[in-house]
């Protein structure tokens, strides 16, 4: 009762979600990837070297994932910010059979350079810290073309620690060649070349690539360089090699001036605070649409620059909290997602003590971001000098 003697309103019972239900709640959900400039760049990138090297005809049609990613940037609309233009829409040019009528005469056969029918293949580099959502990306992309691609694409992951001899004996498996532990390591790589050609394999990714130079001394450095050469040197069926890992992989390939001119380069930028705070909150708001779940714009405000920080600026990181803190509250039956249960999340995922829990304190700003990392990479990342907050500066105008 109060004090009109009027009984209180009753909360909102718990909303208990059975497990099976929750399950395919959240398998749909984690099968969703936000759209991000960087995601559309790495895309539109894909799908040209894949016109490039003769594996999709320049005319096709966009390959099916438009309507997820039209479903994703409703709160960034609806709110007018510049993360809603994530999507493009087609418009077809009255003018595009310019060329049909044109009449290009007779060649001579010395006047035709038969080298551009058969390219040399192209080595596609996507990099950014731990957990900024490259590797998720690519898969992303790797789903969305395999009505296209099907078989053609193989994707492993390098071992740590890695060499020559492990990455070679990693992906012979994958190419359907069983692993021969007596045979020395240029023969491997000759066994690989030779399934990727025979099995008709036309994109090859190696995920955490830097694994492989980083234990190596200069001789297996430029041993490492010559094998990435020779996997995209001319051929009759081009390779698109897509190498994923931290920024220390660009820097390896870019000290062979061979290598580097075959090299595209992507890399996946660490969050920013303040300009990276409305795209994140509506990211957040977009993937609670996808459940039974609601939230308040101004709980998405909140947290997103907690959520920032506590992920170490790296969008894929933050991702998985925005997931973890709706498993939290779809398992306890809530009907609203708040703060409280991105709290649990992370104090679930690090084990940390509420002071160090930036969803609980004031002065979130001054916890530990790199905190959220393995220990082992807080030392790699503490190595380079890189600090929680991200050393580029930048402000949406």
């Amino acid at each position: 009762m109060n004090k009109q003697g009027e009984p209180r309103p009753m909360a909102p019972k718990p909303k208990r979600i059975p497990g099976s239900l929750l399950g395919r709640i959240m398998g749909r959900l984690r099968s969703f990837y936000c759209p991000n400039p960087i995601f559309d760049l790495l895309s539109e990138g894909f799908k040209h070297l894949l016109e490039k090297l003769g594996l999709l005809p320049r005319d096709m049609d966009d390959h099916g994932d438009q309507e997820q990613a039209v479903r994703l940037v409703g709160a960034a609309a609806a709110r007018g910010g510049e993360f809603g233009r994530g999507v493009d829409t087609q418009v077809e040019d009255e003018n595009d059979d310019w060329a049909a009528g044109w009449d290009d005469g007779d060649w001579d056969v010395e006047d035709f350079d038969p080298s551009y029918e058969h390219p040399e293949g192209i080595i596609l580099v996507v990099t950014g810290e731990t957990g900024a959502g490259k590797s998720r990306a690519l898969q992303k992309i790797f789903r969305s073309y395999h009505n296209v691609l099907g078989d053609m694409i193989v994707s492993v992951t390098a071992p740590s620690p890695c060499t020559l001899m492990q990455l070679g004996r990693t992906l012979l498996p994958e190419l359907g060649y069983p692993i021969q532990r007596d045979k020395k390591e240029h023969l491997i790589w000759e066994d690989v070349r030779r399934r990727l050609d025979e099995g008709g394999k036309r994109v090859l990714h190696i995920d955490e690539m830097q694994h492989l130079p980083q234990s190596a001394n200069r001789d297996q450095q430029i041993r490492i360089l010559n094998t990435i050469k020779s996997l995209v040197q001319r051929r009759e069926n081009p390779l698109l090699l897509i190498l994923s890992g931290t920024p220390d992989l660009a820097d390896f390939l870019r000290t062979d001036g061979q290598v580097r001119r075959r090299c595209r380069f992507v890399e996946f930028e660490r969050l920013q605070i303040p300009s990276d705070i409305l795209p994140i909150s509506c990211t957040l708001e977009d993937l609670v649409r996808l459940t039974p779940l609601r939230v308040q714009e101004s709980v998405a405000d909140d947290v997103a620059p907690r959520l920032i920080h506590a992920a170490n600026n790296a969008t894929g990181i933050a991702i998985e909290l925005i997931w973890d803190a709706i498993d939290d509250a779809l398992r306890a039956g809530d009907v609203e997602l708040k703060r409280s249960h991105f709290e649990r999340a992370y104090r679930d995922r690090i084990s940390c003590p509420q002071s160090r829990n930036p969803f609980v304190v004031d002065n979130w700003i001054e916890t530990d971001p790199t905190q959220i990392l393995d220990r082992g990479r807080i030392e790699e990342l503490t190595g380079r000098g890189t600090t929680g907050n991200g050393s580029r500066k930048g402000s949406r105008k």
